[in-house]
């Protein structure tokens, strides 16, 4: 008879990279490598408001990515807890001019301790930039969306010149 092994599974805990961007950086700005990103805040000061692309509100709330999603924090704290420290790992603090990595899946509760900004981006399983309104099975590189449109719009100027 074959044995059947459970397996775990693999932890995705959050990723927290501190000092991201050098000493150099200055206090609220952002290394250039993320100045394209989305920007997000949350003011934890004011409640009962639903959270928007851009914003949210509240000291505590759940929160699920359903994407891999890449931060830099510009400024702020909050404590992230995770659902299932078994499989996210322990909670963690992040703070200003910390890089941090949320893995696709990860499911708990943000505690923001002060205002906190960030700039984000999604990545897809191979660590290329997915547009934020993509789903994880149509996900198409920000590159590769570039040059299809590029070739897109270079078609009429082209038609233009020859008329």
């Amino acid at each position: 008879a074959a044995s059947r092994i459970d397996r775990m599974p693999a932890k995705r805990p959050i990723t927290v990279v501190k000092g991201f961007g050098g000493r150099r950086l200055a206090d609220g700005a952002v290394p250039k490598n993320v100045e394209d990103w989305s920007e997000w805040q949350c003011d934890p000061t004011v409640e009962g408001r639903a959270p928007t692309r851009g914003f949210a509100w509240g000291k505590s709330f759940p929160w699920h990515f359903d994407k891999e999603e890449k931060a830099f924090i510009v400024s702020g704290e909050a404590t992230l807890t995770p659902d299932d420290p078994s499989v996210h790992g322990d909670a963690v603090k992040i703070g200003p001019r910390d890089m941090v990595t949320f893995p696709n899946g990860w499911r708990g509760r943000w505690d923001v301790h002060s205002m906190l900004k960030k700039r984000y981006a999604f990545f897809d399983g191979k660590g290329l930039r997915v547009d934020e309104a993509d789903s994880d099975d149509e996900a198409t590189p920000k590159t590769a969306k570039r040059k299809a449109k590029a070739k897109t719009s270079d078609q009429p100027k082209k038609a233009a010149k020859k008329a």
